[in-house]
Order: structure tokens, then C-alpha cells, then sequence
């Protein structure tokens, strides 16, 4: 099928969506797919000179990044940018994939058969009307999200297609070229304690910190960061076993994540953020996070947000403590230390349920099996 994604992301880009964006445009390719990608062009100098491929480690499909000015009317811009792109390649494709409300209003409107992706209720009335034009478009051929709790979120709202499906579809991750073994680190040496992600308010840093104040003999490393966020936290959290690291290339992660004996995600009951700073994320998320760790064969502590109990189960696949409360989540740490074998197991669960059911590629299968027909 020749498809165009249409994204708003900026690529090459830090962002989180970007990554998922890619992710998912390789998992297309892959599956048979003739994949064009349309998104932003980015503004960073050093990430726009980076190959886009090798940058996320993600290739096969082709790539047209459109301006996207940053003064006011920028959006403006991209928008009829898209819509040159798309006219250009109306006849030839076959389907529109979305994560761009606008986008996937202007492929319906140019009468392409489209399916758009939510990750969140939007909250701003002019893209609530867009996204209500979109679910009741009879060209929609799905409406796919990113969480059970989502689905019923929009359910309620009245933004969810009456004839087209809507496709319960996790975000997902890629799983090493062969299984992890069980964790061996932990049974010498100095425990290392890793999280990987942004550092800016709503992501649970603060939890980590205080953390590695308490356990002194296990050291922590934080992985990621803007430089700004990098600079407030190495100003805040002067402790000789925690080490920020900085911003490692989505392609280059799996090193990293190796070098983990265990890994947090200690997201708060509320206010998690994203980069846009748009929405409280902390009802519907679906972080890739989740699932890079699943797949790095480190076990896992993890927040109680009910909408992560929809893939994580305490005892299951990984340690489940009370957001926010330290002295649970000490506990929980010095647990998986002290107990290879409860490390290993968990560790070992999730990586098996992210080969069955949270994979890109099967995260790719699940939406086109369920998908109305053209």
C-alpha cells in the first residue's frame, strides 16, 4: 500500500513523538508498506544536519520535512505545506495515517482515506471541533489510541467515529536483536539504578534524587535532558552517585539500557507532562518508556497510574509503588537488589509480554487488522 504519515513532529528532533513517529513509519515499511513520512522540518542546527534514519535508528521509508516558521503564523505555513505535499501525491496514495488532526481533516477533505491517532482529549475547543469533524468524516477508515483510559475519555466527550472503529493501540518498543538473560549485576559490585527520559517538571526526578540521597552504596544515572533542565538539576541534586548524563540518540539507547540492573518510573498521580506543555497526560498515557524498559531486561518500579495498569501488573512484570512515596519505593528497590531471582523473573516477564503484544510491528498488525474496510 503506498501510504503517507503525516506528523507534526520536528525531525530530527529530542521529542518523545518524533521517536514514536519513526518507530512507526519503520514498522509500516517493514510490513510491506510504501511509507512517506511529512513532518517538521527541524529548527536545531546540529539535529538537522544528523540522517534522520541513523539518528533514530529507524529506516526504510522516505522522509519530507516541510517548513514550519517559528513566528506567529508558522503553523499556517505547515499546514498549507501539507497540503501541497498531499495534492502532490493525492493519486498515488492509498491511505493517510495521522497523528496530526489537521493533516488527516485535509487528506478526508481532499476525499484520501485516512486514519488519525490521538494521544490525548484535546483540551483547546477549535481542535476539539476539528477532531469532531474528523471522527464523523465517513472517509475515516479508524481512530487509533493510545490507551484503553483514552478511548473512554473521548467515548465521553463525543470525539470518537460512529462507523469507523476505535483501536485501543499502546505505544510500543523495539526489543533487542536477541532476548536479554537475567540480570547478573546486581549480584556484585555497586547496584546501578537507571531512568531514561525528560527531566522537566511532572516526571518524578525529584522522587529519584531523593532516592539516591537515601541508598548511597547504589548508584543512579539519569539519561536524557534539555541542557536548560540538565543545568537546574546539576545545580539541585549534588550527590556523588547520581550522574546526568544527558541526551543519548534514540539509536544508541539499548547500550544504555544494558548497563541497568533496574529501572524507574516514577511518573506523579498527576500533572505528567509533555514537551509541548499542552495536556496533563497522566489520565490516557502510554509512554515508550514503558516499553524500552520491558525490553531491556531490567525489572522494573513503576508508579500506580491506573492507566499504566493497563500493561503493567505489580508482582507481574514489575514492582507497582504508590506514587510519590519514597519510603515504598525504597523498599521496592532494596527488594530487587537483595532478590536476584524476583529481579530476574520480573525482568523476564515483561520482556515476554512486550514480544507478544507491544511491539511496533505488532502494534502496526493490530491497526490494520482492525481497520474499517475502503
Amino acid at each position: 500500500m503506498n501510504l503517507v504519515y503525516v506528523s507534526l513532529s520536528y525531525v530530527p528532533s529530542r521529542r518523545a513523538s518524533s521517536v514514536h513517529v519513526m518507530k512507526m513509519c519503520a514498522a509500516l515499511a517493514r510490513a510491506g508498506h510504501d511509507v512517506r513520512l511529512i513532518a517538521k522540518r527541524s529548527h536545531d542546527r546540529a539535529d538537522a544536519a544528523a540522517d534522520a534514519h541513523a539518528f533514530y535508528g529507524a529506516t526504510g521509508f522516505a522522509i519530507d520535512t516541510l517548513p514550519r516558521p517559528r513566528r506567529r503564523g508558522g503553523g499556517v505555513v505547515f499546514a498549507l505545506a501539507t497540503l501541497g505535499a498531499l495534492l502532490a501525491r493525492r493519486r498515488r496514495t492509498e491511505l493517510v495515517y495521522s497523528r496530526d488532526v489537521i493533516g488527516a481533516l485535509t487528506a478526508l477533505e481532499l476525499r484520501m482515506p485516512a486514519v488519525a491517532e490521538l494521544h490525548a482529549v484535546p483540551q483547546d475547543p477549535r481542535i476539539r471541533a476539528l477532531t469532531r469533524r474528523v471522527a464523523r468524516h465517513p472517509g475515516l477508515r479508524g481512530l487509533v489510541v493510545v490507551s484503553d483510559a483514552l478511548r473512554r475519555d473521548l467515548v465521553a466527550a463525543d470525539l470518537v467515529p460512529r462507523r469507523a472503529p476505535v483501536i485501543v493501540a499502546h505505544d510500543a518498543a523495539d526489543p533487542p536483536g536477541e532476548a536479554p538473560g537475567p540480570v547478573q549485576r546486581l549480584r556484585a559490585g555497586r547496584p546501578r539504578i537507571g531512568y531514561v527520559g525528560n527531566l522537566y517538571p511532572g516526571r518524578g526526578i525529584e522522587l529519584i534524587v531523593e532516592l539516591a540521597a537515601r541508598l548511597p552504596a547504589y548508584d543512579f544515572e539519569l539519561v536524557g535532558g534539555s541542557p536548560a533542565d540538565l543545568a537546574t538539576w546539576r545545580a539541585r541534586a549534588q550527590l556523588p552517585n547520581l550522574t546526568l548524563a544527558g541526551f543519548v540518540r534514540p539509536a544508541e539507547l539499548a547500550e544504555r539500557y544494558r548497563r541497568f540492573d533496574i529501572v524507574l518510573m516514577p511518573y506523579p498521580r498527576s500533572g505528567i507532562s509533555v514537551a509541548s506543555g499542552a495536556n496533563d497526560t497522566s489520565r490516557w498515557c502510554s509512554p515508550m518508556k514503558m516499553f524500552e524498559y520491558m525490553a531491556s531486561g531490567a525489572p522494573i518500579v513503576s508508579s500506580d497510574l491506573p492507566v499504566l495498569g493497563e500493561v503493567l501488573r505489580d508482582e507481574h512484570n514489575a514492582l507497582v509503588a504508590p506514587a510519590g512515596d519514597i519510603a515504598r519505593w525504597q523498599h521496592a528497590v532494596e527488594r530487587l537488589v537483595t532478590d536476584p531471582g524476583l529481579a530476574a523473573r520480573l525482568a523476564q516477564q515483561a520482556y515476554a509480554d512486550l514480544v507478544r503484544d507491544h511491539t511496533w510491528d505488532t502494534r502496526v498488525r493490530r491497526i490494520f487488522a482492525e481497520l474499517s474496510p475502503g
